[in-house]
């Protein structure tokens, strides 16, 4: 009987010994994030005598050992390398039956099944964890790209991820100097739209089946000197991201930029230099024949063409099309100019030389009035509706249709026979009708404070003196006055508002001075028409005073020092961006102020001539000024005086009748 029931005892002692000795693991796959750190459970519910105790994690597939406890103690020193130093116990929960093991940095080889053994004196168990996925975003790719400008390049940018392409959020391509988005890939969807100005229709990334195999490079096409620099490719999905930088250098010039470098050398040197040698040799020869006058043609032509036509290729092949047009735009009217103060204008006679003087600066103020303005049209254009656009297409029609029906009407006139004498002063009241139109078109767009519109008032009000300027001959020095103070009030405002309401930085410093040029050659038609509406010299051919040495001045300036500093400031740009990858300058800036000293030559040309020509007439409308108001003070200051000289005249007409 007593030996029935011991047996029962170790029998039921067994049973709680056996179920106190099972090892417990996860009842799910564990999925890992890549590079971080996971722990592998295993434990068992009733602690385990520490002297009998062994540990085992060994990989299921291979066998590798990842950790071992024995003796009390762990061996590092017996585990794989590729585990060593990553894979560790709770060392203080071992007594408590806590077997688990924490794995750090987790790589894509640490994906499978992890076998957790158990080994005591009387029994062993073991429990399989699986580490079924791990989840990744892997960025990678070449570090430095050489390439020359105008090649076609590709930039690498591998995408490992167990995620699939389609389902990867965002995919960007960034240049870092300046934070520039060159395209992005977003929600499954290659978004073009969304790339800077530089690189649009030049990028493009693989095909969807490329995208999907996670291949993210950037295709850039046309490389431009700017295009050196730093660019970063950046995925996210969920909390996962990662990126690649890699680097464009650039080895030199496309031949594009060599043909540049030449058209400038060649542009300056034959057409400015040489050509103005010759030019030069005959004007002090007073040599009037046909040899000279084509090569005076050559001289204001071939330097300003060739100018005009390198700037437009520095924009096709750099992408700053709005900065190359402004300044391919200048180069080509300054022919304009030139022709109209050139010195072989004496050879023409009649109607031709009328045309060319009464052309010449309103067409060029049209040309930079819409060139320099595009770039806002454009901006605002894209940004409107249906509706809006139309709207915008009324109010900016007249501007090109005022310009066509004024060409229309000079050419007019001249083909029926007539003088454009009595019908000088439309050019002016165009350029004032332009200045007061460009004040409101950047009031509309961006909104600012209505007051501001005062500042449109000005014109108006130079409308109207310049009217009383013809019909009260008496007071034109006074009527002249008012109308040079409204053009500096006028530009003035004209300039503040630019500056203030215009956001973009860059371009609000190249309107301010393509706005300050405008207002120079409205100021200079003024004087043109004052002189072609006066009696004096209407058509006559003035050849004294066209080949005064001031006029020589100016125009070799032009002809000359605009045109080295337009080659200049081109080549040193094309360098510096050469070498460094960013821009330094807008050209705008300098080219228009250059070109605004010439204007002011020009100028100073029409104020002088000007008063040459009335000089009598200025002194006389002083003197009268000056004995109106000294009669007016004799009146104030000495009144007996007046009344004697009164009865003094009335004296002679008392003696015949007292007679």
């Amino acid at each position: 009987m007593e030996t029935d029931m011991m047996r029962c005892f170790y029998l039921l002692l067994l049973m709680v010994i056996c179920d106190g000795f099972h090892v417990h693991g996860p009842s799910d796959p564990l999925i890992v994030q890549l590079g971080g750190s996971v722990m592998l459970p295993c434990f068992v519910d009733t602690p385990l005598p520490m002297q009998e105790l062994e540990i085992e994690w060994k990989r299921n597939d291979s066998e590798t050992l990842v950790h071992l406890w024995q003796d009390g103690e762990s061996h590092p020193e017996s585990q794989n390398p590729s585990y060593r130093e990553r894979a560790h116990f709770f060392i203080e929960e071992i007594a408590l039956g806590n077997f688990s093991l924490f794995l750090m940095n987790v790589t894509r080889e640490d994906a499978g099944v992890y076998k957790c053994a158990v080994y005591t004196n009387h029994d062993s168990y073991e429990t399989l964890i699986e580490i079924k996925e791990i989840e990744r975003l892997i960025v990678s790719g070449a570090h430095v790209i050489s390439a020359y400008a105008g090649e076609d390049i590709t930039l690498n940018c591998s995408v490992d991820s167990h995620i699939p392409a389609e389902n990867i959020e965002q995919v960007s391509w960034m240049k870092m100097d300046g934070e520039i988005l060159v395209l992005l890939y977003e929600h499954g969807e290659v978004q073009t739209d969304s790339s800077h100005e530089r690189y649009m229709d030049r990028v493009e990334l693989f095909s969807a089946e490329e995208r999907n195999k996670g291949n993210f490079s950037l295709r850039l096409k046309d490389v431009r000197t700017d295009d050196k620099g730093l660019y970063t490719c950046s995925a996210f999905s969920g909390a996962f991201s990662d990126n690649t930088t890699m680097e464009v250098q650039q080895l030199g010039f496309s031949s594009m930029q060599v043909g540049i470098f030449v058209l400038c050398a060649l542009g300056f040197v034959i057409g400015s230099l040489i050509l103005g040698y010759f030019s030069y040799t005959s004007f002090n020869n007073n040599d009037d024949s046909r040899r000279a006058l084509a090569i005076q043609w050559g001289y204001v032509l071939c330097p300003n063409i060739t100018m005009a036509i390198v700037f437009i290729l520095w924009g096709v092949t750099d992408g700053f099309l709005t900065e190359a047009a402004t300044c391919s735009a200048l180069n080509g009217v300054r022919i304009l100019f030139l022709l109209w103060i050139a010195l072989h204008l004496k050879t023409f006679e009649g109607y031709p030389r009328q045309i060319i003087n009464r052309l010449a600066i309103p067409l060029q103020y049209a040309v930079i009035n819409f060139v320099a303005y595009s770039s806002l049209v454009v901006d605002v254009w894209n940004r409107l509706d249906t509706e809006g656009k139309i709207i915008l297409l009324i109010f900016l029609l007249p501007w090109p249709l005022c310009t066509l029906l004024y060409i229309l009407y000079v050419i007019a006139i001249v083909c029926r026979g007539r003088t454009l004498q009595k019908r000088a002063n439309l050019s002016y009241y165009f350029t004032e009708l332009n200045n007061s139109l460009r004040i409101v078109f950047i009031i509309l767009i961006y909104g600012v404070y209505p007051g501001y519109q005062a500042f449109a008032v000005f014109q108006f009000l130079a409308w109207i003196c310049f009217r009383r300027y013809f019909y009260c001959k008496r007071l034109f020095l006074f009527w002249l006055s008012l109308m040079m103070i409204l053009e500096v009030l006028s530009a003035s405002g004209s300039i503040y508002v630019h500056y203030v309401v215009v956001d973009n930085v860059k371009e609000r410093d190249a309107l301010t001075c393509a706005t300050a040029f405008l207002h120079i050659l409205n100021t200079i038609t003024l004087f043109i028409d004052i002189k072609y509406s006066s009696d004096e010299e209407s058509d006559s051919r003035n050849t004294g005073t066209q080949q005064r040495l001031s006029h020589l001045v100016v125009f070799m300036f032009g002809s000359v020092v605009v045109v080295l500093v337009n080659a200049v400031v081109l080549l040193v740009e094309l360098i510096l961006k050469a070498r460094t990858g960013q821009r330094t300058v807008d050209l705008r800036v300098v080219l228009l102020p250059t070109e605004c000293v010439f204007a002011v030559c020009c100028l100073a040309l029409q104020i002088s001539a000007f008063w040459k020509r009335n000089r009598k007439s200025i002194r006389e409308e002083i003197d009268r000024l000056g004995r109106s108001c000294g009669c007016k003070q004799e009146h104030r200051d000495s009144p007996p005086q007046c009344d004697e000289r009164e009865l003094e005249n009335l004296a002679p007409e008392a003696q015949p009748s007292g007679s």
